[in-house]
């Protein structure tokens, strides 16, 4: 199954390793992930210029949606990525 995150970009549910959430207020994941780790990552906007969202990681891309964490999460079939939605540093803490 495929995800779409927005301007016709689509990801292989199989790669995602971590939706992140940086519309949420107290999210920092942004300053101290994407912008921190980012040159690691190829970086696709997928935002159509609507403003960043949500983060989805793969291992070797990183895309900028505007569509929500949770309707991405939705989006995805049953089952998937259960708990891997986060407002904070969690991902960061397990690696």
């Amino acid at each position: 199954m495929y995800l779409h995150l927005g301007v016709d970009c689509m990801v292989k549910n199989s790669e995602i390793i971590a939706i992140f959430n940086l519309g949420h207020p107290q999210s920092q994941v942004y300053d101290d992930y994407v912008k921190k780790y980012g040159s690691r990552y190829e970086i696709v906007d997928a935002s159509g210029g609507e403003g960043y969202y949500s983060c989805v990681l793969t291992e070797q891309t990183m895309y900028l949606s505007s569509i929500s964490s949770i309707t991405l999460k939705k989006r995805a079939e049953s089952g998937f990525l259960d708990g891997a939605v986060y407002t904070n540093m969690e991902i960061l803490k397990r690696r």
